[in-house]
């Protein structure tokens, strides 16, 4: 599994969200952003990734928007993981393997990130 793959890329959102839940950290869009500390890939994949995210309900407080000639992700109230998404990251075998796959490395650099160090 590629380190820019799709399912990499959502898990570590979702566990982002999910560590930033239980440990007080306030949420910020740009800490995943498609150029950040846990991933660097293009506006356009990261755009792709969090529709499906948005649209599959594992996300909360976004929305995406679609025009004529532009896309964006819009914050409408607290960007948090929803209860599908807790069982996404619990329950689903593909994210199961991406978190055997990213191992210590990525807990710590996460942790770094909401201040669980």
């Amino acid at each position: 599994m590629a380190k820019n793959d799709m399912e990499v890329i959502e898990y570590k959102i979702l566990a982002y969200l999910y560590e930033s839940l239980k440990a007080g950290h306030t949420t910020a869009l740009e800490e995943v952003a498609w150029k950040c500390r846990l991933f660097d890939i293009t506006r356009e994949y990261w755009l792709v990734i969090m529709k499906d995210l948005i649209d599959n309900g594992y996300v909360s407080g976004l929305k995406y928007v679609e025009a004529k000639d532009m896309e964006c992700v819009l914050e409408t109230g607290t960007f948090a993981i929803t209860g599908a998404g807790r069982q996404y990251l619990r329950e689903n075998s593909t994210m199961s393997k991406v978190r055997e796959t990213l191992g210590e490395t990525f807990k710590i650099v996460l942790g770094g990130l909401v201040g669980m160090l």
